[in-house]
Formats: structure tokens, C-alpha cells, sequence
């Protein structure tokens, strides 16, 4: 009976949590138009995942949030901006709300069906499961942040000549830009196409670069921002501050890989201690073993 109650409440938070990731369907736009009244009536009316799923769930999450470190719910805000706001922060822990309840739920379920019943010390690896199943989603975003930044940091070279060319060329800056967010897809692309939506909708260019800077979090990208927003305030050549910059970052990108390529040796020292010694062992030393052993069985 308990495991079925275990299996039963992890899948009904995993159902939960598909209806939450779920975008806001029509009649929720619907009732947010609606006064006071007229929303009670529709609320009413509404599904049992509306009514009770969502604030069901919603409220498991807030609770998992408060409980978890301030600074730990700040680094994953962080890693979601960098890796491209794809969810929010709700959304991205009831996804570890549902791997944490899942794992202990599925090793609980297989340790039932396999010997019959959990004894005490079967208990011991629940707490360790349902730790893995918090701070593995956070690597897993953690690294498509880093993954991301790398995809920007390696494609901002080509861009940068691309805008000098466009600049020098008598394009504006919004326009080359624009040329760079066409020709460039991507993680790059997609940056300077919400920029420029953002200087579309009432922000200046400065604003909008320096909050691109702030979500890509980059130190070269930041300092290349600056760059421009300082040339265009000092009213000095644009082309010319393009073509500094694009020639640092490839110097920086070299050095980088230089850097990787003195300790690659470094590197390689442990595989081969622990893999390439020991049957270069069994080869050279093996056949000698063998024949001492030999020599012995016969004496």
C-alpha cells in the first residue's frame, strides 16, 4: 500500500508540473480581463488543473524556494537569464521539485518490488537521491549557461568584423546590428535581436547594450560594449573602435588556445598513469611472471 501511495503522489506532481510549464491558455488571459466578481464566477467554472493543480503546485514551489539557500535561488536566476530566459524561475524549480520526488519515489518502488519490503537501512540512500535530484538540474543549467557564453564569446570575432565592415561602409550601428542579428544565428543573434526590440520599444542604446552586456555576463563582451557606448559619448570613430576590439578578443582567443595547449600535457598524465601503465605492465612484465611461476611448479 505505501509504495503505491508514493508512486501515486510522484506522478500526480509530475502531471502537475506538465499543466504548469504549460503556457497560459486562452481562457487565463480571459479571466485576467475580468473584474473581481466575474472572475469568481469563471474561476468557478474553470478545470480541476486551473482551480487546484496550478495553486497546488505553485504553492509546493514558493515552499521549496523559501526553504533553499537566498544566494542558491539567486545563482539559478542568474544561470536561466544567461542561458537565454527559456523558463522562469517557478517553472525551473518544479522541475526540481518533480526530479527530487521522483528518484526517492522510483528507488523506493524498485527496492519493494525486488525484496518485499525496506528495511532501515534501504532508508539511507533516499536522502542522498532526493539531494541529487536538487542540485542536478542546477548543473545541468549551469553548465548550458557556460555553454551558452562560450557559443557567444567564440562568434563575437567574426561579428565585430562584420560591423566594422557595415559601419565603415555608412551604416548606422543599429543597422549593422541588424546585418549581424541576420547572418549570424544563434545565441548571438538572438541577444542583438531583443536589444534592438528593446531600443524599438522606448529604450535607449546605451541602456539596451548595457543590459545585453548584464545578461550575457562576459568580461570581454562587457568590455566591448563599453567601448562602443564610450566612443559614441566621446563622439570618436566607431570603425576604428570596432576593429581594436575584434583584433583583442581574436588575440585573447589565440592566447586561450595556446593556454589549452600547454596543459593538454598536464592533462593527459592521470588517463595514462591509470589506463596506458598498467597493461603496458601486464605486457612487458606478464610473460616474465609467468615463466618465474613455471620455473617454480617444476622445482
Amino acid at each position: 500500500m505505501i509504495p503505491l501511495i508514493s508512486i501515486a503522489a510522484s506522478l500526480s506532481v509530475f502531471l502537475f508540473a506538465l499543466w504548469y510549464l504549460r503556457n497560459k491558455n486562452q481562457q487565463e488571459v480571459r479571466i485576467q480581463s475580468l473584474g473581481d466578481q466575474q472572475r469568481m464566477i469563471v474561476e468557478q467554472q474553470a478545470a480541476f488543473n486551473e482551480r487546484v493543480a496550478f495553486p497546488v503546485v505553485d504553492g509546493l514551489v514558493r515552499g521549496l524556494i523559501s526553504i533553499l539557500p537566498t544566494s542558491l535561488v539567486g545563482r539559478a536566476r542568474r544561470w536561466l537569464i544567461i542561458a537565454g530566459d527559456k523558463m522562469t524561475v517557478s517553472q525551473f524549480f518544479t522541475i526540481v521539485l518533480v526530479v527530487s520526488t521522483i528518484l526517492p519515489a522510483a528507488y523506493f518502488a524498485f527496492v519493494w518490488a525486488t525484496l518485499g519490503k525496506m528495511s532501515t537501512s534501504s532508508f539511507i540512500p533516499i536522502p542522498i537521491l532526493a539531494g541529487l535530484g536538487l542540485f542536478l538540474p542546477l548543473m545541468l543549467l549551469r553548465r548550458s549557461a557556460k555553454s551558452r557564453q562560450k557559443r557567444i564569446w567564440r562568434s563575437m570575432p567574426n561579428a565585430i568584423d562584420l560591423m566594422t565592415t557595415c559601419v565603415e561602409a555608412g551604416l548606422s550601428l543599429d543597422f549593422a546590428l541588424q546585418r549581424v542579428a541576420e547572418r549570424y544565428k544563434g545565441a548571438l543573434s538572438d541577444e542583438i535581436q531583443r536589444m534592438l526590440r528593446e531600443v524599438g520599444l522606448g529604450k535607449t542604446r546605451r541602456e539596451a547594450l548595457t543590459d545585453m552586456a548584464e545578461r550575457i555576463d562576459v568580461p570581454d563582451i562587457t568590455t566591448f560594449i563599453n567601448s562602443i557606448v564610450q566612443a559614441e559619448t566621446l563622439g570618436t570613430s566607431v570603425g576604428q573602435v570596432l576593429r581594436i576590439q575584434a583584433k583583442q578578443m581574436r588575440q585573447k582567443r589565440r592566447q586561450q588556445a595556446e593556454q589549452m595547449a600547454r596543459q593538454a600535457p598536464v592533462k593527459m598524465v592521470f588517463p595514462l598513469v591509470l589506463f596506458l601503465m598498467p597493461s603496458l605492465f601486464i605486457v612487458t612484465i606478464g610473460p616474465v611472471i609467468l615463466n618465474v611461476i613455471d620455473a617454480f611448479s617444476k622445482n
